[in-house]
């Protein structure tokens, strides 16, 4: 991890349609890391420099937030998956390795799944989708109204001090507001519950997943606490491995972007 930091570029390509924003840096093989419900590719930017020297990392804003396109028929994670697809496709890439972070990585399994010819290694980073976390009523509401609210979501997600304070929660709820995303949020939540949806739980899709994987989980996640790492790690084929990243909550990209990197590298080799 000690050579040279490559600075990401922002580029944006019509695939299948839609238009997708996404970050590329460096040289190497292919690497996707797809971002989770809340996030954006540049939360990813520090993860992707320190990569760059050793792959090609692309990083998308998922279909329905950041720079992506808002009118996509579903922003679930099977749309998602076939978004990486389909990037693949216009970047001419074969195949590559695969990370996500919360629902981008129920995405990028979708993605071992339905394309297993196009990945090699996959790595699963505080993963959402598996059926434990996805009864009852969420723990907070992720299209947060009021400070309040999207202090609490910060809380549980992020364990950096800076993003713990009033003004910091107060300046994400303007972000977000402005940003149009509750509308992509509120899709994404209907699919689940309308009665033809087609997006299978996480626990449906680990045991069809036969590309080497490495699950990733944040010691403090407040959202998904870190004990479900073993659990995704039994459902998965054998040979699955396991991180533990002791200073990080459920975004460990922004909050040690270094140790991710590191485990990241270690891992895809």
């Amino acid at each position: 991890m000690d050579a040279a930091i490559t600075e990401p570029q922002t580029f944006s390509a019509d695939l299948d349609g839609q238009t997708v924003a996404y970050l590329k840096a460096g040289h190497g093989p292919a690497l996707v890391i797809i971002h989770g419900l809340g996030g954006h590719k540049e939360d990813f930017g520090q993860v992707v420099q320190l990569l760059g020297p050793h792959y090609t990392v692309y990083a998308p804003d998922m279909l329905g937030f950041g720079g992506s396109s808002r009118d996509a028929p579903s922003v679930g994670p099977n749309a998602q998956a076939a978004m990486v697809r389909a990037l693949l496709d216009h970047e001419g890439i074969a195949h590559a390795h695969i990370a996500g972070n919360s629902a981008g990585g129920w995405a990028a399994a979708v993605f071992a799944q339905s394309y297993p010819e196009r990945i090699g290694k996959l790595a699963l980073i505080d993963v959402a989708g598996l059926s434990v976390t996805l009864s009852g009523p969420p723990p907070v509401n992720f299209a947060p109204d009021t400070v309040e609210e999207m202090h609490q979501l910060l809380s549980v997600t992020i364990a950096s001090p800076f993003a713990q304070t009033q003004d910091f929660a107060s300046q994400a709820l303007a972000a977000f507001k402005a940003s149009g995303e509750a509308a992509s949020l509120g899709k994404l939540f209907a699919g689940f519950s309308a009665p033809d949806n087609a997006d299978p739980v996480l626990d449906d899709v680990l045991p069809n997943v036969h590309a080497p994987t490495l699950v990733v989980w944040g010691e403090k996640d407040g959202l998904f606490p870190a004990a479900l790492a073993d659990m995704v790690v039994s459902q998965l084929p054998p040979g699955a491995t396991k991180v533990i990243i002791p200073e990080a909550s459920h975004f460990s990209q922004i909050d040690d972007p270094d140790a991710l990197a590191r485990a990241l590298a270690d891992f895809f080799g």
